[in-house]
């Protein structure tokens, strides 16, 4: 067994320091190696960062993400001694539970820095907060900007669309035979499809007709989604839109009969950069759909 004492790498170069919530962090002034534990938003952080990333863990990286090749998906839970073994000089971890086995923000203080992310913030307050940790905040603002540029165009092209359209962003459960709606305000926090169309101004389900997390079950979909206008609907690859579509209930809703729903593929309920520009994408197929 390996001892999990003291930093296993403390890198070159210089140190600084990190006001973070965790406290006063000493962190490379330039890391060399970052083990991002979250395959969403702490390895796009990582990644719009130009950070050099060694691993990461909790699922495969999405396909939109852009991760060299040769950096490994590492076991899931986060396995310590196998992070250990990477040597790495800076870790990213959700603060989500800091004691858990998925999210092991405490133990991991013991290998080496870790800087939080919170899913209760935007993905552009993550982004924006560990860049200032780390001194990149230009490069941050550059990736901020260039998404806000998306944002206008989609917006400028879909003005009326946005403004008429009441939407849903939904996953479908096909063992328990519920949907999942991606909108603000439910105990998942701040979910990315929820997010980018708050940018684009749109309009979506409450999260008061829902469910604690987002929540529908079969026989209320007339109640919920009755005056809803168009879905953008979440393939996870696990069946979900196929069993979806054998539903009577679904079937019978206006934006389904009337071939309103955008189907996405990939599980992009959370990320940062590269999920919320894949989003954006999406959202404007659903809306120039909707105006067809």
């Amino acid at each position: 067994m390996l001892a999990l004492s003291a930093y296993a790498a403390q890198g070159e170069g210089g140190r600084r320091q990190a006001a973070t919530p965790l406290g006063l962090l000493d962190i490379p002034a330039s890391p060399r190696r970052v083990v991002a534990i979250d395959s969403r938003i702490s390895l796009e952080s990582a990644l719009a960062l130009e950070l050099p990333v060694v691993g990461y863990s909790h699922s495969g990286a999405r396909p939109w993400v852009p991760v060299p090749a040769e950096v490994p998906m590492l076991a899931a839970p986060a396995d310590l001694e196998q992070i250990l073994m990477l040597e790495p000089d800076l870790i990213l971890c959700p603060d989500t539970a800091p004691h858990s086995d998925w999210w092991p923000l405490a133990r991991l203080t013991a290998i080496a820095p870790v800087l939080p992310s919170n899913h209760h913030l935007t993905w552009q307050a993550n982004l924006a907060r560990l860049a200032g940790w780390l001194a990149l905040a230009p490069l941050a603002e550059r990736r901020l900007a260039a998404h806000a540029a998306l944002i206008a165009a989609i917006r400028g092209r879909h003005g009326e669309a946005i403004a008429a359209t009441r939407v849903a962003a939904l996953y479908f459960d096909p063992l328990k035979r519920r949907a999942m709606v991606c909108s603000a305000g439910t105990a998942y926090g701040q979910l990315m499809p929820a997010q980018v169309l708050a940018e684009l101004g749109g309009r979506e389900v409450g999260a008061d007709r829902l469910g604690r997390y987002g929540d529908v079950a079969l026989e209320a979909f007339g109640d919920v989604f009755g005056d809803v206008d168009a879905v953008l609907l979440l393939d996870f690859g696990d069946g979900g839109p196929q069993a979806l579509a054998g539903e009577a209930l679904w079937q019978r809703l206006p934006a389904v009969r009337d071939g309103r729903v955008q189907v996405v593929a990939g599980n992009c309920t959370f990320g940062s950069f590269y999920t919320a520009g894949y989003l954006a994408d999406a959202w404007q197929a659903l809306y120039a759909r909707a105006a067809a």
